[in-house]
């Protein structure tokens, strides 16, 4: 059948760019074929979009759409009954721009036919994608077949045998969920006196949509009797951490015992899943006339039918996060717990997945439970309504808003912390959506695509990552705390409205703002005043710092000697080094400029008549080039002798000796390298009248710098007076390993 094209003005891009859409003209029977319709519009003009629509296993393409190919792939999500007929085509779309495709499809089993068309650009798949779910109920004949497929209450059955169904995440410790809005039993019996307590046993399961088996946990479980007239409630209980039920109640059925039967229900007093305000329930079969004092053995059930199977799924995703969250209700200062409906279907397409504040329920797209980022990060919305108690940020999100992208910083912290709340449950670096993956830890300056600040949601997910994460990467994440003390408990005790009120309030809250929680938020481009501190002959190989991000430092001279800090760049690289008095980078000292490939180093005379010892803050600027660089800073406390070794390698750029003499004396020092790699430069640092008690690399006393590698170098000076004075020698390793011999004569 044909592809067709239309172009119409060009809408607004909202919550997405790209729209999906699928029909079906009718619901084919068993053996019988119906007539699919499908079609792509964008809304920006876009290069390589992927469409695919992928047709179950029960039914097969009989006629491809023309411009599309079409093989079989094998799948483990359970409505694709172990395969997809994949009819795929890749084409550019224009703004506006509609393709169309209608094909045929035939039915070869019964069952709920869920035909899936998705759409995917390359750029921006997060808003550049959509997917739609067009649904029929394939029966034996045309009575049993019909569009759409009806939500009753699900039948249940025994996992295959021989399977041992696992927790998703069993690094969680399990939490027991609310008992409360669960109904309580009833009967029209009488009482029976001396009759044995009747209990069931049992477990709650599912398959995931890798296929994997899985335990439900704070599934409610109702026992029944089925009765002539209304059933009687027997018992409710939750499945525990494993899936598993014990669930005993009174036998007090006189016509023989009761005919007992199980409901599983996907509602507890924290969360539930429903559509149209029913949870998802499910029915056993009944066990018959059960004698006084037996154990039912239900075995391990799950749904009959696949198509719940991502209502049981979101329920388990939304239970891990209970697992994680500190407290037993969402809101640990909650003494009725919040409960958060989640509304889902096999068949649901809203225009996107979205958390609404009124009524605090959460509409999750079709395969939204695929993905278990959308659904915790829709709950992250929730919980922060939940804290905030009702004042939800007023988040200004531009429309559309990446998760890479600029946003605004109320935006950026009301998508931001959901962000990381999914990351932290999972315990997963990364954001998985429908046709896309964001990392939001590895990602620091200079990342391609992404900008800077707190005003860019991943960064703030990122930051909220690194402070509490064991996995630290380079350059400047080195922290680890945990995540329920100073990042959960200054979300519980304030109510912020961007990242920055955050971390203020995290001060005030009595939480460390210093420099290593500084250190993990600059990791993800939030700069809040950090200055990375350097210890005494403390290396930092850092990259090269961007154009208009320069990399801050802070340096304590705490001895009455001279000190250095030295940067070393690339052969090919010019990075300036500057010195500042205060941290907000107001009082400049001094700046060294030596050029391509050359260490700039400043020194600081805090000998007597000097500058007193105290803080200091380098700044290292971008001039030209790429690559990492090394910063060292030599916190001199020692006096020059007359032969001194020194093994300096990569890592070693700078060593100071202060060297005190007499008006008028003369002396030589020299550096004598022990291999040919090994480039050394040398220097007389002076403070007399005539020379700043600050000074850079241009304003040494005396240097020798020319002779190159393997070769020594060799100052000779005469102190200038009045008096007995200290001047710092110099020695900096421009490049090589080895071992350097400093003598003075």
């Amino acid at each position: 059948m044909t592809a067709t094209q239309a172009v119409a003005a060009p809408a607004k891009c909202e919550t997405r760019c790209v729209h999906a859409k699928a029909e079906l003209d009718r619901a084919p029977s068993l053996g019988e074929t119906a007539r699919i319709s499908f079609e792509v519009t964008s809304d920006v003009d876009l290069k390589g979009v992927r469409i695919d629509a992928d047709v179950p296993g029960i039914a097969r393409w009989s006629t491809v759409p023309d411009g599309m190919s079409a093989r079989d792939v094998a799948s483990s999500v359970p409505t694709d009954f172990e395969k997809v007929g994949r009819a795929t085509t890749t084409t550019d779309l224009s703004a506006g721009q509609t393709v169309r495709f209608q094909g045929a499809v035939q039915a070869v089993a019964t069952g709920t036919l869920l035909i899936s068309v998705r759409a995917v650009a390359p750029v921006n798949p997060e808003l550049n994608s959509d997917t739609f779910v067009a649904a029929a109920t394939i029966g034996a004949d045309g009575k049993s077949s019909y569009l759409g497929s009806r939500a009753e209450t699900g039948a249940t059955q025994q996992i295959p045998a021989g399977v041992a169904s696992t927790r998703a995440t069993p690094w969680l410790a399990p939490a027991v969920a609310p008992a409360a809005q669960q109904r309580k039993p009833h009967s029209d019996d009488p009482p029976r006196a001396q009759a044995a307590p009747v209990c069931a046993t049992g477990s709650w399961n599912y398959r995931d949509h890798t296929g994997t088996f899985r335990t439900s946990a704070n599934f409610v479980v109702e026992a029944w009797d089925d009765d002539n007239g209304p059933d009687d409630l027997l018992g409710v209980a939750l499945t525990d951490g494993n899936g598993a039920f014990r669930l005993c109640f009174p036998n007090d059925d006189f016509s023989g015992g009761a005919d007992v039967y199980l409901k599983f229900v996907a509602q507890n007093g924290s969360w539930g899943v429903e559509f149209d305000d029913d949870p998802y329930n499910f029915r056993t079969a009944t066990m018959n006339d059960v004698g006084d004092g037996r154990t039912l053995p239900f075995g391990a059930q799950q749904p009959t039918d696949p198509r719940y199977m991502r209502a049981v799924e979101a329920f388990d995703q939304i239970n891990s996060a209970s697992d994680w969250t500190p407290s037993d209700c969402w809101d640990a200062d909650d003494h009725d717990c919040r409960r958060v409906d989640f509304n889902w279907r096999w068949d649901y397409n809203p225009a996107n997945n979205h958390y609404l504040p009124n009524s605090d329920e959460v509409h999750l797209r079709a395969n939204a439970p695929d993905f278990r980022s959308i659904v915790v990060h829709e709950l992250g919305h929730a919980v922060m309504d939940d804290v905030y108690n009702d004042n939800f940020p007023n988040a200004n999100c531009p429309s559309p808003h990446f998760i890479n992208g600029e946003s605004g910083a109320s935006c950026a912290w009301s998508e931001g912390f959901p962000d990381w709340y999914q990351a932290a449950v999972f315990n997963d670096h990364e954001y998985r959506g429908d046709g896309f993956t964001v990392e939001l830890e590895n990602v620091t300056w200079g990342e391609p695509n992404w900008a800077n600040g707190d005003g860019v949601e991943g960064r703030v997910a990122g930051a909220l990552l690194d402070l509490a994460d064991a996995h630290n990467e380079p350059h400047w994440d080195a922290r680890t705390e945990n995540p329920y003390t100073e990042i959960w408990q200054t979300f519980l005790r304030f109510r912020s409205s961007t990242f920055a009120e955050f971390w203020r309030q995290r001060g005030q809250a009595g939480f460390d703002v210093g420099p290593g929680p500084l250190a993990a938020l600059y990791q993800n481009t939030i700069d809040y005043g950090f200055r990375e501190p350097l210890g005494d002959y403390q290396t930092r190989t850092r990259p090269a710092p961007l154009q208009n991000q320069p990399h801050r430092y802070r340096v304590d001279t705490s001895v009455a000697f001279w000190s250095v800090v030295a940067i070393r760049p690339p052969a090919n690289a010019d990075y300036d080094l500057r010195l500042y008095d205060d941290p907000e980078l107001r009082q400049l000292l001094a700046v060294s400029v030596a050029g391509q490939g050359e260490v700039d180093f400043i020194a600081i005379d805090t000998n007597q008549g000097g500058r007193p010892a105290g803080d200091f803050y380098p700044e290292v600027t971008h001039v030209n080039g790429t690559g990492d660089y090394r910063i060292q800073f030599a916190n001199g406390a020692n006096l020059l002798r007359p032969e001194e070794k020194f093994t300096m390698g990569d890592d070693n750029v700078v060593v100071a000796r202060d060297h005190c003499v007499e008006a008028g004396t003369k002396f030589t020092v020299t550096a004598t390298p022990d291999n040919a790699s090994q480039d050394a430069q040398l220097f007389v640092m002076s403070s007399d009248g005539s020379r700043p008690v600050i000074a850079s690399r241009a304003q040494a006393a005396a240097s020798s710098t020319g002779h190159g590698p393997g070769e020594a170098e060799q100052v000779e000076f005469t102190a200038p007076g009045p008096a007995l004075d200290c001047y710092s020698v110099v020695l900096v390793n421009k490049a090589g390993n080895g071992t350097y011999t400093l003598s003075v004569s």
